[in-house]
C-alpha cells in the first residue's frame, strides 16, 4: 500500500522566506518518515499542483506510527509555519496509481 499526500501553499509564508525554503524540510520529512518501522522509503517531488510525498506502508497502523514520530511532527510543524499544508491525501495499492500525481518527463 502507498500513501500519496499533496502539499500546497494554503497561507502566506513569513516575510522574506526564500522560494526554496521548503525543500530541506521535505528532505527532513522524508528522512524521518523513512525511519519508522514498516514505512519503507518515502519520496517527494513536484507535481499535482504542489509537492507530493509518496510513502510505502505495510499497513494502516504504520500511517499512525508516522504521525506520532517526533521527527515527522517537527518537519510538519516547519511546513505549517511556511504556510504549507496537506491539501489531498490518498491511499493506493500499485505504483501505476501513483504516476498521475507526477508530471510526465
Amino acid at each position: 500500500m502507498m500513501r500519496v499526500i499533496i502539499w500546497r501553499q494554503n497561507a502566506p509564508p513569513p516575510p522574506n522566506t526564500p522560494l526554496a525554503a521548503g525543500i530541506p524540510i521535505f528532505n527532513e520529512l522524508a528522512g524521518a518518515a523513512s525511519k519508522v518501522s514498516g514505512a519503507g522509503e518515502v519520496h517527494w517531488g513536484f507535481g499535482h499542483g504542489g509537492m507530493v510525498t509518496v510513502s510505502h506502508y505495510d499497513n494502516y497502523a504504520v500511517a499512525d506510527a508516522i504521525l506520532r514520530d517526533p521527527g515527522v511532527q517537527a518537519a510538519v510543524t516547519k511546513l505549517l509555519a511556511l504556510g504549507v499544508g496537506i491539501a489531498e491525501d490518498y491511499f493506493v495499492t500499485t505504483p501505476e496509481q501513483v504516476r498521475p500525481f507526477f508530471p510526465q518527463q
